[in-house]
């Protein structure tokens, strides 16, 4: 892997685990006002979302750049599954999380459930860009 794109990983990874790791633990420190605090999280995850769409494209983009040969589909589809997996945080679990929120509030067991599904893959997709990336350094 070149420069670049290690580059593009290095920011991919680093983003994720600022938004999940850093900012959102401390608005819910430091805020008082919960609902206020899930409100910027829950925007700071849409942006991590589509923020990783436009580093994956990125980094497919780099890594292609000067082959000729396609990359292996087990290649292909570990650059893309975090993507996925964020993808269906945001675009399939979150309107649950929201209807559930809406129905019952947040301290609803259903809204427990859908927030529990929306961390768990949020950290696997962080989880499997930090692993590439540390992959890569190795190299």
């Amino acid at each position: 892997m070149k420069l670049g794109a290690r580059l593009v990983l290095s920011l991919w990874a680093g983003g994720l685990v600022t938004v999940g790791g850093v900012v959102a633990p401390t608005l819910f420190a430091t805020l008082e006002d919960r609902h206020l605090a899930g409100l910027i999280a829950g925007s700071l995850f849409r942006v991590a979302t589509v923020g990783s769409l436009v580093l994956c494209l990125l980094l497919l983009l780099l890594e292609r750049r000067g082959q000729v040969s396609r990359p292996p589909p087990r290649q292909l589809l570990g650059r893309v599954a975090p993507v996925l997996l964020l993808g269906l945080s945001e675009w399939g679990v979150r309107p649950l999380l929201e209807a559930a929120r809406t129905a019952g509030g947040s301290a609803s067991g259903e809204f427990a459930l859908w927030h529990g599904v929306s961390t768990l893959l949020y950290v696997a997709a962080t989880a499997w860009v930090v692993a590439t990336l540390a992959r890569e350094l190795r190299r």
